[in-house]
């Protein structure tokens, strides 16, 4: 479509109108021209042609990790990690809502106590109490700063990847060990099974999907269903292996599969993306157009004569474009604001009635009419769903609520609820370092060690204060 950028007006040719935009006046106008058909600009493309062709599945590459013959890819292309993150990142709620959860589980760091059980049952935690030698390395081992590092790490990759893939480091003597040390989990991926059922390394790689033969790092990992994982460590002769701990899902022997995932093979992720996306089109590309002007083919006649009549195809645009923009000026003319608009009408003779030459409506604003706003609510409820957040924790009511926020007390007992529900992932973070208190002979010489994390739990004014530090 050709247009004519020399004029303060736009002109376009098309099928069965012509167009014209007065931008500044906030004005578009439809000329129904009068061309023979054949010579009509803007015909559709041939359905060959159109867009909206599906793209091709993924389909696995094995080039991109040839030499790794017992590899075992992480989704199908190998990059399922590294997937999720790039299409959560999109959405302004789960990588903010992940954040919280993994703050949630980490909270204010964990301590190192007695665990014991009364006589009706109740689990009791002390001061630890014992060995003071032994209680200053427990305590020196969680209170250091690669431990601290551990857990914020660790607690990332359980929530977006129900997978962690911690690895230790023993001491040169083999005694104990020194740290424990949290690989991405988005490097990490599993060897094949053994035909004993075993999966006894992993491979370490920053690249993957891809990878060098060269870089891919090979690290031997403990197996945690074996009946003595503590000895196995022992009699070998490596000085760093990784622990790996998951939230089993079903199905997903190698990589447990988040629940939250569901959000991309429902499609909610989809529609969160898709309203965002469609709003900043039109706010970017929509013109502030108020009315919209619709001009009859015979007014032309009517109001230039023999001038239009005998006028070329090319005589004609001009004609129009020349009226376009006296309009415009009309219109655009502050001295003139606040001037009517005179049409033209004439007699029908065959249908005894007058004739509009020129049709004038009102444009309404599509920003105003509140489009996708339920629909934008329900999938921000389904995220939230998905993540097994209860939304009155963030605020969010939902529905006719339209995001009210809620009362305190809703987000109180929402945050105790969450806790509980969080509990197998924090067992998930201190399955290493019970690991680690059995091979460092801290159990041996403290038999009742256990360790809990410390939480900030709010409570209510009558109790005569704002929060409480709790255990768990």
């Amino acid at each position: 479509m050709a247009k004519r950028k020399s004029s303060p007006v736009a002109y376009f040719e098309g099928d069965q109108y012509d167009a014209g935009i007065m931008a500044s006046a906030g004005i578009s106008v439809a000329f129904e021209n009068d061309r023979p058909a054949s010579s009509r600009a803007g015909a559709f493309p041939p359905p060959g042609q159109m867009p909206g062709a599906e793209p091709s599945s993924v389909v696995p590459d094995e080039s991109l990790y040839a030499g790794l013959t017992d590899l075992m890819p992480w989704g199908e292309g190998n990059d399922f990690p590294q997937r999720i993150v790039e299409l959560y990142n999109r959405d302004p709620i789960i990588p903010t809502t992940l954040g919280k959860l993994s703050a949630m589980l980490v909270s204010r760091g964990i301590m190192a106590v007695e665990v014991d059980i009364d006589e009706k049952g109740n689990e009791v935690v002390r001061k630890l109490t014992g060995d003071q030698a032994v209680i200053d390395a427990v305590n020196a081992f969680i209170d250091s700063r690669k431990f601290k590092l551990y857990l914020r790490e660790m607690a990332g990759d359980a929530t977006w990847f129900f997978n962690g893939f911690p690895e230790m480091i023993v001491s040169k003597d083999r005694s104990i060990i020194t740290e424990l040390h949290p690989l991405n989990a988005e490097e990490c991926r599993w060897c094949r099974m053994s035909p004993t059922g075993n999966l006894p390394h992993i491979y370490l790689d920053a690249n993957w999907p891809r990878h060098s033969a060269q870089q891919a790092k090979k690290i031997q990992a403990i197996d945690p269903y074996h009946p003595d994982p503590v000895g196995w460590l022992r009699d070998q002769s490596v000085y760093n292996c990784v622990y790996p701990i998951r939230f089993p899902t079903p199905g997903k022997r190698y990589y447990a599969l988040p629940h939250h995932y569901s959000l991309v093979e429902s499609g909610w992720l989809d529609v969160h993306l898709g309203i965002p996306a469609y709003k900043k089109h039109v706010m970017k590309n929509q013109m502030a157009l108020k009315y919209h002007f619709k001009v009859d083919k015979d007014y032309w006649p009517m109001l230039y004569g023999e001038k239009y009549t005998k006028a070329t195809a090319e005589g004609k645009r001009a004609l129009k474009v020349k009226w376009l923009e006296s309009m415009n000026k009309q219109l655009t003319d502050v001295t003139k604001a606040g001037n009517s608009i005179i049409t033209d009408v004439t007699w029908d003779q065959v249908n005894k009635m007058f004739k509009d030459h020129i049709t004038i409506t009102a444009i309404p604003d599509p920003l105003k009419d509140g489009k996708f706003i339920e629909d934008n609510m329900e999938a921000t409820a389904q995220i939230f769903y998905a993540l097994n957040v209860d939304p009155a924790m963030v605020g969010f009511a939902g529905g006719d609520k339209m995001g009210a926020k809620s009362g305190g007390s809703d987000k109180r007992e929402a945050y105790l609820i969450a806790l509980q529900m969080l509990s197998p992932f924090r067992d998930m973070l201190l399955e290493p370092l019970m690991f680690v208190a059995e091979y460092n002979g801290w159990k041996a010489a403290l038999p009742k060690l256990g360790f809990r994390f410390r939480d900030t739990i709010l409570t209510t004014l009558d109790t005569g204060a704002g929060t409480t530090k709790k255990l768990s």
